[in-house]
């Protein structure tokens, strides 16, 4: 989330008489406060590397720098400056790993620098050509001229170039000029070309090292890792997707011994954790193991990952089941995970998305709620207390949910129980409609308009984050586990053997 920078600054002052009756002396206390008020963008709050620049010909007075934390399971950090009346502009902001941060400025003006913890480093550019016309200096700044170079001859692909393939829990994305290889490239074809691809890219970064000799260390890890795991990813997808159409042996997944998957000096490198993620999920996928494929990737990398690495699999891992599974899939996982790992920022990530997707666990209270009905009256939750409840959350405009709400439908007209309530909750755009809706398709059961569709109050509390869904809640107002198969007939018989 948005980080809001808050300047301070405190005077210490000793009050005296003839101080206080110098007038000349407080009208120069006066200015020296207006300089220092004038320069609070280089006031920042604490940290141990610093981004600072000029920015020629600025009409803008903002910069924001971005610092991507998704890995850790917290939205990216965005840190948001004034420029001076000079044009420049401060960052101090805490670093733990070295990775590419995010710089915009206006509304086209987007780059992407490296940092290491640490680093001091000076940027000049006009803001009409802002990325193009950057110039690097301090500590850092040889990195970063050689940073802007390599990209500038290998840039990132667009996303609107790039294809999508469902392997497993995860979704690989590919240039689309690379999945073209893929479909016309036999496996040996394909892998001397990859290698030609990785090749040409670590060449070039082995240049620029013996010809500046002032690039750290760790950048140059950091760049011959992008070469190197963008080209395992590359491999590892051709094999897994079209292993089968290209009759691909065994012999071909021998390059993934060239790659090391456990080297926390790369946990803040993108495609690092790309790769990683993907190579656990493909190694599950090919165990003939039974577990949830969410459990099953967590003890694959607990036998395979260490350190943060490990750490990090593992949360996302169990982050992603629970957002797909009820929590009971994933409990002994998740203890596990927050009674052996060292690594705080991911323990803290994971066990805040537990507590949360706690509250609407199997055996967890509903949450209270008081809308007005489709006739205008109140209507609670607690009205319905001893009776066996169906809650759902459905619009005209999503085809499935009017699919959904026809089958109950069907339900409700057979069901051999009276204690049961069915609460239709609309997100519909408009409450005419709704009405319309409700008129027109002659349904049934307790209607309620949530004003305010997907940002409703009701959506918040119920953590609805797609539709249709719906919830069932037993006769103590608790959430009760949802059949696996939602058709009218399981519905139907699921709903009458409820106790």
């Amino acid at each position: 989330m948005p980080i809001n920078v808050t300047y301070n600054v405190n005077v210490a002052y000793k009050p005296k008489e003839h101080y206080i009756q110098n007038t000349n002396t407080m009208r120069l206390l006066n200015i020296v406060l207006a300089l220092l008020i004038s320069h609070l963008t280089f006031a920042q709050q604490s940290g141990n590397t610093q981004v600072k620049g000029t920015i020629s010909g600025a009409k803008w007075k903002k910069i924001n720098l971005k610092v991507d934390q998704s890995h850790k399971g917290y939205e990216q950090q965005i840190y948001n400056v004034q420029l001076n009346e000079n044009n420049e502009f401060v960052f101090v902001i805490p670093l733990d790993k070295p990775q590419v941060v995010a710089l915009s400025y206006g509304a086209n003006g987007h780059a992407r620098i490296y940092l290491e913890p640490g680093d001091d480093l000076k940027i000049d550019c006009q803001a009409a050509n802002f990325q193009r016309s950057m110039y690097f200096s301090g500590i850092g700044g040889v990195n970063n001229q050689m940073f802007k170079s390599y990209h500038e001859r290998y840039p990132e692909v667009s996303k609107f170039k790039t294809k999508q393939y469902k392997q497993g829990t995860l979704y690989y994305e590919i240039p689309t000029v690379i999945d073209a290889k893929m479909q016309l490239r036999s496996p040996y074809s394909f892998t001397s070309e990859m290698k030609r691809y990785k090749q040409e890219r670590v060449s070039m970064i082995e240049s620029y090292a013996r010809s500046f000799p002032d690039l750290s260390p760790m950048f140059v890890k950091q760049m011959t890792a992008n070469a190197t795991y963008e080209w395992a990813h590359y491999m590892l997808v051709y094999g897994y997707v079209f292993g089968e159409k290209k009759a691909i042996e065994p012999a071909y997944f021998d390059f993934m011994h060239e790659v090391v998957i456990s080297d926390d000096d790369l946990i803040g490198n993108a495609k690092y954790r790309r790769y990683v993620q993907g190579y656990i999920n493909y190694q599950f996928d090919n165990s003939g193991k039974e577990d949830d494929p969410y459990v099953g990737q967590y003890k694959v990398a607990k036998d395979m990952l260490y350190g943060e690495t490990q750490a990090f699999v593992q949360s996302e891992s169990i982050r992603r089941g629970l957002d797909k599974n009820e929590l009971y899939v994933m409990l002994d996982v998740y203890h596990d995970f927050v009674s052996t790992t060292q690594y705080e920022d991911y323990t803290n990530s994971t066990t805040d998305l537990f507590y949360k997707k706690n509250r609407y666990a199997v055996g967890s209270q509903a949450p209270a709620f008081t809308m007005k009905d489709i006739n205008g009256n109140l209507v609670s939750l607690h009205d319905y207390a001893g009776k066996v409840i169906y809650i759902d959350f459905w619009a005209t405009w999503c085809r499935p949910c009017v699919s959904k709400i026809e089958m109950t439908k069907t339900v409700q007209s057979r069901l051999d129980r009276s204690d049961v309530v069915f609460i239709h909750i609309s997100l519909e755009k408009s409450e005419e409609r709704w009405r319309q809706s409700v008129g027109f398709r002659k349904l049934d059961g307790v209607h309620l308009y949530a004003e305010g569709g997907m940002d409703s109050d009701i959506v918040a509390s119920y953590n609805v984050k797609t539709i249709p869904e719906y919830f069932i809640i037993d006769k103590n107002g608790s959430f009760v586990r949802k059949p696996e198969q939602t058709d009218a007939l399981s519905l139907k018989s699921f709903l009458e053997t409820m106790e």
